[in-house]
């Protein structure tokens, strides 16, 4: 083996372990965001919604814990990301529905962009693994397309639905 070959494959194997790490706290912070939105939110089936939203997180959360673990992160919940979560979750639930959702797509397009690029970074036998936080971060976009288009295009949470271990009960 190359010394450049040792480099690329320390270098990438980092990005992963960045990158997981990253995508971990995310969903600390996702999950702590979508809670606070559905106990603030003032309309009943809205906050439902955010309810399936909030497990959506949580499983996805759990999904790459092993590999978090195996890159030598401890995988405990960042305090910080569930505060800046819950703080953020806080605001959102004073906006309008509609305002809400068009601000969701805003941001959930990008990372989709930005997660589709990173999965890139998976070592070989892990590409499932990070297809599968792109999944979900596309979920939650057509969740929040199909909420701007109203009735038009069915069932918004079929998407995340689809993904969750445990369908929520109606």
């Amino acid at each position: 083996m190359t010394r450049e070959y040792l480099e690329e494959s320390h270098k990438l194997s980092s990005g992963y372990k960045t990158y997981l790490e990253e995508r971990f706290q995310g969903e600390v912070y996702g999950e702590a965001l979508f809670r606070t939105i559905a106990d603030l939110y003032s309309e009943p089936a809205q906050a439902r919604k955010f309810r399936v939203l909030e497990q959506l997180e949580r499983e996805t959360k759990e999904f790459p814990l092993p590999a978090v673990r195996e890159t030598g992160c401890s995988g405990e919940e960042s305090p910080e990301r569930i505060s800046e979560g819950v703080a953020l979750g806080t605001e959102l639930a004073k906006a309008p529905w509609k305002d809400l959702m068009r601000g969701f797509q805003n941001q959930l397009q990008r990372f989709v962009q930005e997660f589709k690029r990173a999965e890139a970074l998976a070592p070989a036998g892990k590409q499932s693994l990070l297809q599968h936080v792109t999944a979900h971060e596309r979920a939650l976009l057509d969740f929040a397309t199909r909420e701007l288009e109203g009735n038009k295009s069915g069932d918004s949470l079929e998407s995340v639905i689809a993904l969750l271990r445990t369908p929520p009960h109606p």
